[in-house]
């Protein structure tokens, strides 16, 4: 297998001869990839000595437009790891070492403390130690930290894309993707990787509106819903956000305010619910079959609940003994919540009541569900294939079908908006138990919920 990083021809015409660097196949027939070898001053802070990505296309042309987006990215990355500034992940680190020369995190000319002058000189001294006389670099011989904390004293240190990820994740206690936080870390990622891919991971100073645009146009071509758009891009701008108050940046604004997507929402696929044979047949199977998988689609068929919401309660979290019986919605260890609305309790009725006293019987866990509970993290993605596995069987959909349902059972039982945002977690219950009281609040949710019991899906 040999590292193909001679220029491939893209289009010939007479004299005129296109080609494209950068461009691999495994196979004569296979899909193309980007294999580019890594600078050799670069190569040892990455770690790695090429840099190959898999493009998933066997589209030449549009192999070669994504080629385009990943090198110019690594030639943004690699510049910035040359001049020692925008090493996001490494201001932390900085600031650790410049504390130990009686240093703040700011530039040398704004700084007052009484051992300023003589902390900066031991500091460069101790850089100047590390870098051999003859070095027209200073880069290959410091560590990350080192070159940011030298950027912050010498005023020229810039924050990136990456940077502003990192403070976004830091906020929230997400750096690493493990347990409750693991959604945040991920969907951060996805979030950073559709603006960095088109991008580079740019001085968000130099980023400019039409280069917002730009991500948008892209990810549209590449067929990503308006929604999940405006969802990623709204985390980039809150994260950029968090970084301009960290660190008091009142002279950089922040380009991904008041975006626009074209068409926005008209995109939207119509989410088909179950008609009433399939509920019947759902509550004929909950009702007659016990175990987990049978315990959570009951709970799920008349709480109206997300899967992750059910089977990542703790037994505490299921209130039999109160006068409205219900489930407690929150934040655990091992499962985090969609939203802050997303906290909130539940009334239980019919095959969920049901669900819930068979499934504290045998629960002999702290969690409701045990077997998808194990290690750091709520096993959803188990707990779905199982449920949608036995849905199949009765010819019933899939679980988020069940919930899409409840929403159409409750507005042909006339429930209000605001109630059926409230049950099912996209309305803030605070509010509607400040201005009724807890537990009329939870009698009025009780209410709607027994009305769904006989109310029809049509519509949905």
């Amino acid at each position: 297998m040999s590292d193909t990083t001679m220029p491939n021809v893209l289009h010939r015409s007479g004299a005129l001869t296109v080609t494209i660097d950068y461009l691999w196949q495994k196979h004569t027939k296979g899909p193309y990839y980007y294999r580019r070898r890594v600078p050799k001053d670069i190569a040892p802070r990455i770690g790695k000595k090429v840099r190959q990505v898999a493009l998933k296309t066997y589209d030449k042309m549009a192999a070669a437009k994504l080629i385009d987006s990943l090198a110019k990215a690594d030639d943004a990355h690699w510049k910035q790891l040359r001049e020692g500034t925008g090493l996001g992940g490494s201001r932390g680190d900085a600031e650790k070492l410049l504390e130990r020369f009686n240093l703040e995190p700011e530039p040398i000319a704004e700084q007052t403390g009484p051992y300023a002058d003589i902390g900066h000189e031991l500091f460069i001294e101790a850089l100047e130690k590390k870098v051999p006389g003859d070095a027209t670099s200073v880069q290959p011989h410091l560590t990350d930290a080192e070159l940011r904390a030298l950027a912050i004293i010498q005023g020229r240190e810039s924050f990136t894309l990456s940077d502003a990820k990192q403070v976004y994740l830091k906020k929230r206690g997400a750096l690493t993707p493990i347990g409750a936080t693991k959604r945040i870390h991920n969907n951060a990622v996805l979030a950073f990787n559709l603006v960095i891919n088109e991008t580079g991971d740019n001085e968000i100073r130099r980023v400019r509106r039409r280069d917002v645009t730009r991500v948008i146009e892209k990810a549209l071509e590449q067929g990503l819903k308006t929604t999940s758009i405006r969802r990623r891009l709204n985390t980039v701008r809150a994260a950029i956000n968090d970084l301009i108050r960290e660190y008091e940046l009142a002279d950089v604004r922040n380009p991904f305010t008041g975006f626009e997507i074209p068409n926005y929402g008209k995109d939207e696929e119509k989410r088909e619910g179950l008609n009433d044979a399939q509920v019947e047949r759902l509550r004929e199977h909950a009702g007659k079959t016990e175990g987990d998988t049978s315990n959570i689609i009951g709970l799920l068929l008349d709480t109206g609940a997300r899967i992750s919401e059910v089977v990542g309660m703790q037994r505490e979290d299921v209130v039999l003994d109160a006068e409205t019986p219900h489930i407690v919605i929150k934040e655990n260890p091992l499962r985090g919540l969609k939203t802050k609305a997303s906290r909130r309790k539940v009334p239980l009725v019919g095959h969920a009541l049901l669900a819930a006293q068979r499934a504290i019987k045998t629960a002999s866990d702290q969690y409701l569900f045990p077997r998808y509970m194990t290690g750091e993290r709520v096993k959803n993605d188990a707990a779905s294939a199982s449920v949608n596995k036995a849905l199949a069987k009765l010819k019933c959909g899939t679980a988020h079908q069940m919930r899409h349902t409840m929403k159409t059972r409750l507005a042909n039982a006339d429930v209000s908006l605001d109630r059926i945002e409230e049950i099912q977690g996209w309305r803030s219950r605070d509010t509607m138990a400040h201005h009724y009281g807890e537990q009329t609040a939870l009698k009025n949710m009780h209410a709607a919920l027994i009305r769904s019991l006989s109310a029809s899906t049509e519509g949905s």
